[in-house]
């Protein structure tokens, strides 16, 4: 519990506020129109340290309430949403991996939510799988405010290269995603074919738009 308020403390280490981020309308929506995000995050491009605690991101969002921002569900069931990662310094160990996503569900929602399962992986520079984790979404990505960051304790584990956090969310769950400033550290990871596809939106007359993933990670 300790550790999961440190971590929330580097990603609201000012003040928390209301905001609205605007959903861009596209095939891969879940046609949530606007968002409200109840917490705002000073980090920094790179990395806050706490207690030896860092919080690394490849996305460049510093305030949740002005993100130009969309929800996007993985193309089909069995390709993950990835975010490609560097550990900061030699010997540095993985703890927490932080997701941004949604089941749909609000305080205006006239039924409960349902059972959604997901799964988190974490693969090496080559892509071999390193840890799996699934679980249920209700605990993580439902909330009255229809999206949340989900802090998910893994084992701590040394990464002393590139590493990708995976998530599936299995065409149910909705990632929240950043659709300016891409970074071209988000990926799609097609699972039967081993093959890494850049992250991207679909946009009209078959274009694409290169977007950030908000998938960040906690170690030290």
């Amino acid at each position: 519990m300790k550790r999961i308020i440190v971590i929330f403390t580097l990603l609201c280490c000012a003040a928390l506020s209301s905001g609205v981020l605007a959903a861009n309308s596209s095939p891969s929506s879940l046609g949530l129109n606007k968002l409200k995000q109840s917490e705002s995050s000073q980090t920094d491009s790179a990395a806050k340290s706490q207690d030896n605690l860092t919080v690394l991101k490849q996305d460049t969002v510093t305030d949740f309430s002005k993100m130009n921002a969309s929800i996007a569900i993985s193309p089909y069931y069995g390709m993950a949403q990835v975010v490609k990662f560097s550990p900061p310094t030699y010997g540095w160990k993985l703890e927490d991996v932080l997701v941004m996503a949604t089941d749909g569900w609000n305080n205006s929602s006239n039924q409960p939510p349902g059972l959604l399962p997901f799964v988190i992986e974490i693969r090496d520079a080559d892509l071999k799988l390193l840890y799996h984790y699934e679980d249920i979404q209700l605990p993580y990505f439902t909330s009255n405010n229809g999206i949340r960051m989900a802090v998910i304790e893994v084992p701590s584990m040394l990464v002393d290269k590139d590493f990708y956090v995976c998530f599936y969310g299995y065409r149910s769950l909705g990632l929240v995603t950043e659709l300016q400033n891409a970074t071209g550290n988000s990926y799609y990871f097609d699972k039967q074919t081993g093959l890494l596809i850049p992250g991207v939106m679909p946009l009209k007359n078959n274009q694409t738009l290169p977007v950030n993933w908000l998938i960040r990670v906690a170690g030290r």
